[in-house]
């Protein structure tokens, strides 16, 4: 670093003496051949410092716009993080409004018969997670165990445990859920019951079906009122295939919920009839 230093402080000072002799040469000598020997040997050092100079100035405006086009992709970046976000909470805004809309119109549907309290889904609990689900009101909403539980697709299941400010559902798909059924094609009946296997994707199976009514894949079940835990023609869901034995009877039918039971927000409990 000394060596650097002291060669760059020898080439500086010869630089500003032949500038200083040039000059002197110009100013108090005039031309002739001592100054234009000077001006020879002066004209390339003052052009390379001159370069020098220059290139200096072009580089320190380069790092500048540099920074600036930093800051301001920084910027940028920032402003379209900010955009993102905003986008997403309008969406979520957006399906939220959906969502309690829909519900409001199904309470307002089922209040000319029932009572009915809208909640919210605050956890999923079960062997196979949406098996159990619990709600943010209980007994002091008017909720007790048996009520039915809805959606404005279809129906979740039953409360089988209260507290004063909570309850637990039973999903359609626990095992132990079972629910009468008509097809709304043809009017059959069956049961809709949970099934541990088929729980984990989120189905149910129709079982014990009328073996003189046909059923094909994409009929629609609904509720038929028998049991008197949910009211008659609430969709249950439809048909995703039919298994049947060798004779062609029906061993079951697997179920495709219509409420989407795993991503469940919101739900309605009806407490009661008018």
């Amino acid at each position: 670093m000394d060596f650097f230093s002291k060669k760059w402080r020898v080439v500086l000072i010869a630089a500003a003496v032949i500038a200083a002799a040039g000059f002197a040469a110009d100013h108090f000598i005039g031309f002739n051949p001592i100054s234009t020997a000077v001006n020879f040997v002066a004209s390339p050092v003052q052009s390379g410092f001159s370069y020098i100079a220059h290139a200096m100035e072009d580089a320190r405006d380069f790092i500048w716009d540099m920074r600036a086009y930093k800051a301001d992709n920084e910027k940028l970046e920032s402003e379209n993080i900010e955009l993102k976000r905003a986008n997403r909470d309008s969406a979520s805004y957006r399906e939220e409004n959906e969502r309690l809309r829909e519900l409001l119109d199904l309470k307002t549907s089922m209040d000319g018969s029932y009572t009915t309290v809208a909640a919210q889904v605050i956890a999923y609990s079960g062997d196979n997670r949406c098996e159990r689900m619990e709600i943010n009101k209980g007994t002091l909403s008017g909720i007790a165990v048996g009520n039915a539980v809805i959606t404005p697709d279809g129906i979740a299941g039953k409360v089988t445990e209260t507290g004063p400010d909570y309850a637990v559902v039973t999903t359609i798909l626990d095992s132990s859920s079972a629910i009468g059924i008509k097809v709304s094609r043809t009017g059959g009946s069956g049961l809709v019951e949970g099934d541990e296997e088929l729980s984990k994707d989120v189905w149910c199976k129709l079982s014990f079906m009328d073996k003189n009514t046909p059923i094909i894949v994409g009929d629609i079940v609904e509720t038929s009122g028998t049991g008197g835990i949910y009211p008659a023609g609430l969709v249950v869901g439809s048909v995703m295939s039919v298994s049947a034995d060798s004779t062609g009877a029906l061993n079951y039918a697997v179920i495709n919920p219509a409420a989407e039971i795993d991503k469940l927000r919101e739900v309605l409990v009806i407490n009661g009839t008018k």
